[in-house]
């Protein structure tokens, strides 16, 4: 049995949860595993190539060569003339399958490094994770790295940084020594003093020194522009400027930290993490610049009115109230479960923790399902690693064995104050499959391994084909399918068959639409009873899904039966009209019925408001959708129009076009019905020059004639 941690608190001032995030490629998990190699976390380093890193421990990563699931590691530093600090890391994937993967982990981390390769500068899934970040009002820095490689540029990289990741201010801290292969080191723009790293494996420790004379314009240049942009920000910097007064480093790093917090600016660094140059004064900025608990607002959420609101999940506007959390260890407990892991042994749910301290003895509420959970055993997991420790207190990041209800988004908190927190939102998958076990023996064993995956994984769905009865996964591209394929033969020993991908359609309705059923029948000698009135009517430009309000008196539809009407309407726009998709941007209204007070029972409500539902579509018009992507490629020039020609030929709208040093970018929205085999054609098409990136981009109607055939 792993034994517990004893380890002294850390105070919440000297804690940091930080993610790192990037494009694909661009040296996330590298650049984690020389943290924690400096910080004295691991004695060795590991590497993507190898396929022995600490954060992509599971097979098919070790294989690909890529971040699948967001890994936490926990290591220790202590900067120079500080005190030691307790940072909390999680390495999130960079390909846009696993989008899931990185957006809750933004939803409960308290800052992040965006890391930029310096030769590609601001790629597509670069943007996406920051615009992520944005949404989570996360304090980041900027860190570009692989300026050893053959064009990279630093000033370059800073300037498409710029450009591109629009509504704060980058702020230089360092510029970097030599170039390419030459690149040997940084200055530090706030001390004015070079720090070298000599050839070695591993190098041995940054040597300090004076700024070579290489560098002196451009360090002086870039010095002046931050002091520059500081004043412009902060009003002390400010004050000193007009003033001329000199500004030592530790005002400017108190300056730059206050901005950074404030999401007005961001600090950038440079370095080489493959050749392990520049990660310890990274290691120094996560301590000066990025949050601890305490530096970040209150997590705010909604209390339930009154013991009723909590046990009917309080689906009414009113029966809620505005609340918060701060971040005290003495606090009511409250903490938000972000992401579980399932084998077929156990079941891992992570915990942030916001406020109050637990042992795992305490009775906590699970506020959605108004059920009861108690932690257990604690554990401070990394990777694929666990201890055993004796309290989860605020800042803290924990996972727990053994939660039977909590799910993703869920909230867990003191009984007797109880909050909810605002829920998690996961795109909308858009490549389906159909799966079938390869015998009898297989199939409950398959069911119970695609509905533990897709309850650990909110952009895994599965469902049911009307027409066929096969079972559908769907999924956020090919690859996200085909890691689910070979996990499902590896972890969970189930021999399957997977169809070929297919476009996962969804459907809308064009307008309004008002039904009414009544289910009067009897069964086994016993009359049912259950009448449902709605209305149904499109709601473009919300998050997809569907939403359900009662519009009612308790007289007309008790409460007893609103939970299964809500759920019978879930269940039936999961799959509804000719082709059995799924129903989105609708919004369902029940305003009416009528209640027997002796025949009236679940069942019967159930199917009565199934049937008012698939009538008041029918009524409103149902229209297929299809998923849109976001196309971006980088292109030889001599090689764009035939690129263009073809992406107009997919029915892709050109939205930008734009020279990026010696290429061209091209960004499109393109269906993904036209871009099923696009690797092998751009590959043919470029002889292998072009590189693309996919991400989901919004749903739009199928154009006539373009919607395939029932499957």
């Amino acid at each position: 049995m792993a034994k517990k941690d004893k380890s002294a608190r850390f105070p919440l001032e000297r804690i940091r949860n930080i993610g790192i995030m990037a494009h694909i490629d661009a040296g996330k998990t590298t650049t984690t595993e020389q943290i924690l190699f400096y910080s004295g976390k691991q004695h060795r380093i590991g590497s993507v190539d190898e396929g022995n890193t600490t954060t992509d421990y599971l097979p098919q990563e070790r294989e690909r060569g890529i971040t699948i699931v967001a890994a936490p590691v926990t290591t220790h530093w202590t900067p120079p003339g500080g005190e030691q600090h307790r940072i909390n890391i999680i390495d999130t994937p960079g390909h846009i399958d696993f989008t899931a993967e990185v957006e809750r982990s933004l939803s409960v981390l308290d800052g992040a490094i965006g890391v930029f390769c310096g030769v590609a500068g601001v790629q597509a899934q670069s943007e996406t994770v920051w615009r992520q970040a944005t949404r989570y009002r996360v304090p980041r820095m900027a860190y570009v790295n692989k300026l050893d490689r053959s064009g990279a540029s630093f000033y370059e990289a800073l300037q498409d940084i710029e450009a591109r990741l629009v509504g704060m201010t980058p702020l230089a801290v360092q510029v970097p020594i030599g170039a390419e292969k030459e690149f040997r080191g940084v200055v530090d723009l706030l001390t004015m003093r070079a720090w070298t790293w000599a050839p070695g494996d591993p190098p041995p420790p940054p040597v300090e020194g004076d700024i070579p004379e290489e560098v002196q314009d451009e360090a002086q240049l870039y010095r002046e522009q931050l002091i520059e942009r500081l004043a412009d920000l902060d009003a002390e910097v400010g004050n000193r400027f007009l003033e001329e007064q000199e500004m030592d480093a530790p005002f400017l790093r108190a300056a730059l930290r206050r901005v950074t917090l404030a999401l007005k600016a961001f600090p950038v660094l440079c370095g080489a993490s493959f050749r392990q140059k520049g990660v310890q004064p990274l290691l120094d900025a996560i301590c000066h610049y990025l949050p601890s608990p305490t530096d970040r607002p209150a997590v705010k959420g909604k209390r339930p009115k009154s013991k009723r609101g909590v046990k009917t999940g309080g689906e009414d506007v009113e029966d809620w109230l505005e609340a918060e959390r701060n971040p005290s260890p003495t606090a009511p407990f409250c903490a938000l479960a972000f992401k579980t892991i399932s084998s077929p042994t156990s079941e891992m749910c992570y915990l942030r923790i916001y406020s109050g301290t637990s042992d795992g003895s305490d009775q906590l509420l699970n506020v959605r399902g108004n059920k009861k959970e108690r932690l257990g055993k604690l554990y401070i997991v990394d990777a694929n690693k666990k201890s055993e420790t004796e309290l989860a207190t605020a800042g803290d990041i924990v996972g727990v064995i053994g939660l039977r209800f909590t799910r993703t988004g869920d909230t867990l908190c003191d009984p007797d104050s109880p909050i909810l927190l605002g829920a998690i939102t996961f795109p909308l998958p858009v490549v389906s499959m159909a799966v079938e076990p390869k015998s009898t023996a297989d199939r409950d064993k398959l069911n119970d391994a695609i509905g533990h995956m897709a309850k650990d994984d909110p952009t895994f769905h599965v469902r049911q084909d009307a027409e066929t009865g096969q079972t559908l996964i769907s999924g956020m591209g090919e690859l996200h399918l085909d890691i689910i394929a070979d996990r499902l033969k590896r972890e969970w020993n189930v021999e399957a068959k997977i169809g070929k991908p297919r476009v996962s359609y969804k459907q809308t309705v064009r307008g309004t639409a008002r039904a009414e059923h009544k289910v009067d029948m009897e069964v086994a000698g016993k009359r049912q009873f259950g009448h449902v009135v709605l209305e149904l009517a499109a709601r473009p430009g919300a998050p997809g899904g569907v939403t359900v309000d009662f519009d009612l008196d308790e007289a007309v539809l008790p409460d007893e039966f609103r939970p299964g009407v809500e759920d019978a309407i879930r269940s039936k726009a999961s799959g509804i009209g000719d082709y059995g998709d799924p129903l989105i941007d609708v919004a369902v209204r029940v305003t009416g019925g009528s209640f027997h007070p002796t025949d009236s029972v679940d069942s019967a409500y159930a199917m009565a408001a199934s049937r008012a539902l698939d009538a008041a579509a029918e009524d409103a018009g149902l229209v297929s959708l299809e998923p849109v992507m976001t196309l971006q490629v980088e292109v030889p020039e001599d090689l764009f129009g035939t690129v263009l020609q073809d992406v107009q030929a997919r029915r892709g709208e050109i939205l930008e076009s734009t020279a990026v040093r010696d290429l061209r970018r091209i960004v499109a929205a393109v269906p993904l019905a036209e871009m099923f085999g696009y690797a092998s054609d751009i590959r043919s098409k470029t002889q292998g020059r072009a590189d693309f990136t996919l991400e989901p981009r919004t749903y739009a109607i199928v154009p006539e004639g373009k919607r395939p055939k029932l499957f």
